[in-house]
């Protein structure tokens, strides 16, 4: 049983969070509901849980909620929450970039995932021209190399 002390150490993010656990509510719920992100919201409660001395979250959850021995009762059932969780999508306005893979992107072959090829005939007509033109660049500087090499090994004989 969490001791009033052990309670009073634990901040009020991580009360908020247990109060959510306590609700049967995952962590994208809980981060949807309080606007912090997933990860933010597994720490509050891993650091609760080790605050509270609790075997896991549901435990620590229901440490914080013990009043004189009773609990009370969670708002939703634990049948409501069996089952897969679905993150909601990101707007594009906020979504962040993917960092180094973000490029790739821009590339006109299929996404991963993706049922058939979307571009437009406009962008299919700009993607192989500048394939074209990069791989006659390419071509072109090796003929060049080549043609350095091979001066080279005739001017040293």
């Amino acid at each position: 049983m969490a001791t009033q002390a052990d309670r009073s150490r634990l901040t009020p993010r991580q009360h908020e969070c247990l109060r959510h656990v306590y609700a049967r509510r995952t962590s994208e719920e809980i981060s949807a509901i309080t606007g912090l992100a997933v990860g933010t919201i597994d720490t509050y409660i891993a650091e609760a849980v080790t605050v509270l001395g609790a075997r896991n979250r549901r435990h620590a959850a229901e440490l914080l909620q013990e009043k004189g021995g009773q609990t009370t009762t969670p708002e939703k059932p634990i049948s409501e929450n069996l089952g897969v969780a679905v993150t909601p999508p990101r707007s594009q306005a906020t979504a962040e970039p993917d960092g180094p893979r973000q490029w790739v992107a821009l590339l006109p072959v299929r996404q991963r995932g993706a049922i058939g090829n979307d571009l437009g005939p406009v962008a299919r007509l700009v993607a192989i021209v500048g394939f074209a033109i990069a791989l006659a660049a390419g071509f072109g500087m090796l003929a060049v190399g080549m043609r350095v090499i091979s001066d080279l090994a005739t001017g040293l004989r």
